[in-house]
Order: structure tokens, then C-alpha cells, then sequence
């Protein structure tokens, strides 16, 4: 149970057990600080909703190392953001700075990522397979520099002593320094892991069934020996469901056939091509959605038709093996993944299939869909030392309690510790994005709108909207001086930053932003300082009403009594504040939030919002100019 007696901010500073990187505790932090020591201590789990700016990462890894190190546990940090991982670095750097006593970390991100050799074309089971068939093969010099027949090189041993007795590293550094000597970085950081305090990772390595299992082998650990702290720890339960899912298009089967042919696999490829031919019509599709729930058997008969379907999962490995020994991705693989998971659990998992409209026109696609993520993740929470899942929207905590499947644990909302005079949050229920509401006049008036609040606003505003397409057509309605910047559907990393190097240009001219919430630059982008002063929401982005959907509404509401809101109102609401978080990301930055759509209103939408300074006005522009009017005397 967590202590609510007072807070002394110099105990917990001066605190033995708590190995705290600053010389300060922000306002609020010293309550999580408390917080997290109670749980962990007990060997219990916390949910943290923990706004932006409250510290989250140092009050979580100032407990969890010092206890690590005195229970001889280890400490998993993961998180789904690369420059998350720098961060948590940072602050144990600046711990180890502090406390004089060394912290041995292992940043760890994925195999692919840390690969010395040329493996750009090869994705997910495609790499995993090439590294595996190199090494056993013998052809993989950077990993025979770090294992030999006995075991590890002496040249590694002392390359994994060397970045030991350093300061805590960053994957980059530690990919360099393997680099530098010829030896594979992945296979460093996993030696340096079985000896770390700290290992930093993204979630696959405990919530992915096959990772966690050969991760734990390596290190020789169980689940007991672990204090979990997971970031961002809204988006755990849609990763999980990610990893279990798979999906089968025509098109794969099209190209796995060309792919079996190429290689001389004549009798493969026609039995891809006669699977192929039949997946068309393996259901009738009614409907505006053009989508039908199937069984396991209807896909399977297909195949057993023209062949036993565990020989072909073994045909399919074997011409997916020769292609990824010359680094080639193979659709055969893919195809024996996807066949593997097909035959998988009933309960708490969807079997769709549905006409997909692709970049070159319209295809029948399959899928195996995973509807409950506790399925994966509850077991795993019971059997961990402890935990810490931790956000700035994990609301409503007992939502992501029951996703989870964690069945006991403190679940603690914090409040923000920025000034609630730096910021205007406000509620503007003049238009709608509601399906009978979308025509060319509302698309007129939001254009209105947002080319109002771009002149009271000064620099940079962000817009977000529900989807491209309604983007797209308010875009055109827009009238402003500032430059307008539209986000792409497929952004890579170095799109992203070209994008923002150039958006954070026009801070002092002015640029607006026009994305889409859930997307790119909506949820994981800071704009600190003046880089961004303002942003609108326009419109709740909710589900579309497709099979999926209704499948996890109805699952969910037979387990929890809670469909529409776990599946469907909460989801679309916490992707909004998430958007509206862009603004305001440290104690001193000042701006101002507007969420533009009269159903903001409704109450189980104005519920769920952030309350600190949310007000309902429908003419905000005078307000606005007045807020930055008085910033600008300040």
C-alpha cells in the first residue's frame, strides 16, 4: 500500500535507498518518488498517470537501481521511443555522477539495428532467420571475434570490461566502440547484459513470446528477478496485440509464388498460385466494409487441398532460408509465419477477412487479429518482482489495469507541475467531425476557424485532425500569412527531422502544422521552448465502426462490461490529449490548447479531458490575444 502521510523532501533526497540524480524534486515529484519506493519496496506494481515535465524517469530509476543492486535483481527499462533511450542514459549517468558507485547498463535496441553487415532489405523474421543461418555458418566475421568454440574471445572480454568501468552508454557509443574492433555490437551488449544493473529495450524483449524466451535464456534470469519499469506505458497493450497479430494478402502469395518459382521450387510455386486463386473467394463480403468474420478451418482447408499444412510451413522455410543466406527478404517466409500464428488460440483473437484498397488498387487480405493483450502480458506481470507502467495519459488507470491483465496494483494519478497560467486550455464546440456533419460548409468553417486562431497566435501552431482525408479538405479552407507544412502519410526517421528542422525555422515568422492525431508528429515530438505555440485538435478521432472494432467492443464487453469505452471512446480521447501535449513540455514553455469539436462537450468526452485551467468558450480569439499579450509584457 502506498504511505499518504506527509512528504519530506529532504528525507527522500538524503535517503539511502533512493539514488536520486538532482539536488531538487520538482513540484508533485516527491510524491511519486514516495510512491514508487512503497510499491517497489513491497514487491507490488503502480500505475502512474504522471504528466510531462513531473520527472518520471529519474523518480522510477532512482528507486528501481538501489534495489536492484541490494536484491540482486535487474532492472528492464522499456520503452517504444528511440530518444526515450538517451534520456534514461543520461539520468543514469548523471546517478552514477552522484552517488560515486557504478551502474553497469546494456542499451539494447533491436539485432537488425545493431547489425554491422549490410541488411537494409531484410525485415522482422527475414533477419532474424539470415543472422541465424550466418552464424551457424560460420560467415559472420563480427560475431566470431566475440565467440569463438570456447566461448568468448579474450578481445571481446576486454572490450565488455573496457565499457564496464565506463560512465553508462548509449547504444550508438556501444555500436561504435564494437565497430571499431570488428565485433558485433548486439552480441557485446547481450554479454554486457548478464552482468548490467540496468537493461534499456523496447518492449518486445519481455512481451514478445519468442524474444522474452531467448533473452532470458541468455541472461539466465526468470521473470523474478526482474523490476519492470515500462514508459509510455499507454501504448503497451496496442504493441502486444501488434505482436500477436498477423496478416495474408493476395498480393504476398503472389510474389512468394514468383519467389518459390525464381529458385527452382516448381511444385511450391503452383501450390501458392492454386491457394492464390481460391483466397478470392474464400468468403462472401457484404456490406459498405466489404469484410466477414471466418473460422480457422475455412483458411486451412484451402491449403490442405492442395497440400498438408505443415508441410508446406516446411517448404516455404526452406526456400525463404536460401534467399535470406544472400540477404534477400522473402515473401515464402512470411507466408510460413503467418500460417503458424493462424492456427493459434480461438478465445480473445478475430479471424477477418476483407477487401483492402492498397497504392494500386483494391486486394483480399486475412488476418489474424488479437483482441485481448492480457492473454500475453498477464502472466508475465504476476511473475515479475515488480513493476512500474508509467504516462502522461494513462487515464483511465483501471482501463489499462484490465488490458494489461494486471490484477493488483496501486493506481495513482499525479497532477502537472507546470503553472496552469502558461497555458489556455479551451474547449471550442462550434463545428463537428461526426460522419453526418462532414460536408464542404463545415470544411469551410473549420478552414475559418483555424485561420483565426494562426493570426491570434503568434509562431508556430499545430493542427491535428482525425484522418489525411479531412485534412486534406480543410487544408484548402485555410487562409494564412504563415506557411503551411503538411505531413505525409510515410514519414522514415530522416523525413521526420528534415520536416521538423524546417517547421522550427519559421518560429519567429510563423508556420502552421497540419497532421494527424496518432500520427507522426502527435504523439513522441517535443517542441520545447517557442517552437511551437499553440495547438488545435479538430475532432475526436474515433475508430472506424469495422469488424475489428466491433469484435473488441463486443470482447471486451463481456470480460469487463466496458466495450465502447475501452475500445472505442477512451482510445480516441487519449490519442487528443496526447496531440494537445505537444505544446507545453517544461515548466517555463507557454501556450495554448484548443480542442475544436462540439462533441468535446458532451460529457463523456469533457470528462475524460485534463481539467487543470479547461475552460468551454466558443469565441476564444480575444482571450488568446490577451494571453500572449501579457507574455510578451512578461
Amino acid at each position: 500500500m502506498v504511505n499518504t502521510s506527509p512528504i519530506n523532501h529532504k528525507e527522500l533526497l538524503n535517503d539511502p535507498e533512493i539514488c536520486f540524480p538532482h539536488n531538487s524534486l520538482r513540484g508533485g515529484q516527491a510524491e511519486l518518488v514516495k510512491d514508487i519506493k512503497d510499491t517497489l519496496h513491497n514487491g507490488e506494481k503502480i500505475l502512474a498517470h504522471a504528466p510531462t515535465g513531473l520527472g518520471k524517469t529519474a523518480s522510477a530509476l532512482s528507486i528501481a537501481v538501489p534495489l536492484a543492486k541490494k536484491l540482486k535483481k535487474k532492472v528492464f527499462f522499456l520503452t517504444n521511443r528511440h530518444t526515450q533511450h538517451k534520456i534514461v542514459i543520461e539520468t543514469l549517468q548523471e546517478m552514477q555522477e552522484k552517488s560515486g558507485e557504478l551502474i553497469i547498463v546494456s542499451d539494447i535496441i533491436g539485432k537488425k539495428g545493431m547489425c554491422s553487415q549490410e541488411v537494409a532489405k531484410l525485415f522482422g523474421s527475414d533477419f532474424n532467420e539470415f543472422c541465424r543461418s550466418t552464424v551457424e555458418k560460420g560467415n559472420c566475421s563480427y560475431y566470431s571475434k566475440v565467440k569463438g568454440k570456447k566461448g568468448i574471445t579474450v578481445d571481446a572480454e576486454y572490450l565488455i570490461a573496457k565499457i564496464r568501468a565506463a560512465k553508462p552508454m548509449h547504444t550508438e557509443e556501444l555500436q561504435l566502440a564494437a565497430k571499431r574492433e570488428g565485433m558485433c555490437s548486439y552480441e557485446i551488449a547481450i554479454e554486457l547484459a548478464k552482468k548490467a544493473d540496468v537493461i534499456v529495450g523496447d518492449y518486445y524483449y519481455l512481451f514478445n513470446p519468442i524474444v522474452r524466451q531467448n533473452i532470458l535464456k541468455k541472461l539466465d534470469l526468470v521473470l523474478e528477478d526482474i523490476i519492470l519499469v515500462v514508459d509510455e506505458g499507454h501504448n503497451l497493450h496496442n504493441r502486444i496485440t501488434e505482436m500477436q497479430s498477423a496478416k495474408l494478402s493476395q498480393n504476398v502469395l503472389k510474389y512468394a509464388a514468383q519467389e518459390a518459382q525464381k529458385n527452382g521450387a516448381e511444385n511450391l510455386a503452383n501450390v501458392l498460385l492454386d491457394i492464390q486463386a481460391k483466397f478470392a473467394n474464400l468468403k462472401r463480403l457484404d456490406g459498405k466494409m466489404q469484410e466477414a468474420k471466418v473460422s480457422e478451418d475455412d483458411f486451412t482447408a484451402i491449403v490442405k487441398t492442395s497440400i498438408d499444412y505443415e508441410q508446406l510451413i516446411e517448404d516455404l522455410d526452406s526456400v525463404a532460408d536460401e534467399l535470406r543466406a544472400n540477404q534477400k527478404k522473402s515473401f515464402c517466409g512470411s507466408i510460413a509465419e503467418f500460417l503458424r500464428k493462424w492456427v493459434g488460440k480461438n478465445k480473445g483473437f478475430a479471424r477477418i477477412f476483407r477487401e483492402t484498397q492498397g497504392k494500386i488498387g483494391k486486394y483480399k487480405e486475412l488476418e489474424y487479429t488479437c483482441l485481448d493483450p492480457s492473454l500475453a502480458s498477464s502472466e508475465i506481470f504476476s511473475e515479475l518482482h515488480s513493476a512500474v507502467i508509467m504516462s502522461g495519459t494513462l487515464t483511465p488507470l483501471s482501463m489499462y489495469a484490465d488490458l494489461l491483465g494486471i490484477k493488483s496494483a496501486v493506481k495513482k494519478k499525479y497532477w502537472s507541475p507546470f503553472p496552469t497560467e502558461n497555458r489556455r486550455c479551451i474547449v471550442v464546440p462550434k463545428t463537428s467531425t461526426k460522419y453526418t456533419s462532414r460536408t464542404d460548409s463545415m470544411y469551410t468553417e473549420m478552414g475559418k476557424l483555424i485561420s483565426e486562431y494562426s493570426r491570434v497566435i503568434p509562431g508556430n501552431l499545430a493542427v491535428f485532425f482525425p484522418s489525411y482525408y479531412m485534412r486534406d479538405q480543410v487544408a484548402r479552407k485555410i487562409l494564412t500569412l504563415k506557411k503551411i507544412l503538411q505531413e505525409e502519410r510515410s514519414m522514415d526517421k530522416e523525413a521526420k527531422e528534415v520536416f521538423l528542422k524546417e517547421f522550427h525555422s519559421y518560429k519567429d515568422k510563423g508556420a502552421v502544422l497540419l497532421g494527424v492525431t496518432g500520427a507522426n508528429f502527435a504523439e513522441g515530438i517535443d517542441f520545447p521552448g517557442d517552437l511551437l505555440q499553440g495547438v488545435v485538435v479538430v475532432g475526436i478521432p474515433l475508430a472506424r465502426p469495422d469488424l475489428k472494432t466491433k469484435e473488441t467492443i463486443a470482447y471486451y464487453d463481456i470480460k469487463f462490461g466496458k466495450g465502447w469505452d475501452y475500445a472505442y471512446t477512451y482510445p480516441a480521447i487519449n490519442k487528443c490529449i496526447q496531440s494537445a501535449g505537444r505544446c507545453i513540455r517544461s515548466e517555463t514553455d507557454r501556450g495554448v490548447i484548443i480542442y475544436l469539436d462540439e462533441r468535446f462537450v458532451w460529457p463523456k468526452y469533457f470528462d475524460c479531458l485534463p481539467r487543470e485551467g479547461l475552460i468551454v468558450k466558443r469565441e476564444p480569439e480575444e482571450m488568446i490575444s490577451q494571453f500572449f499579450s501579457v507574455n510578451q509584457d512578461k
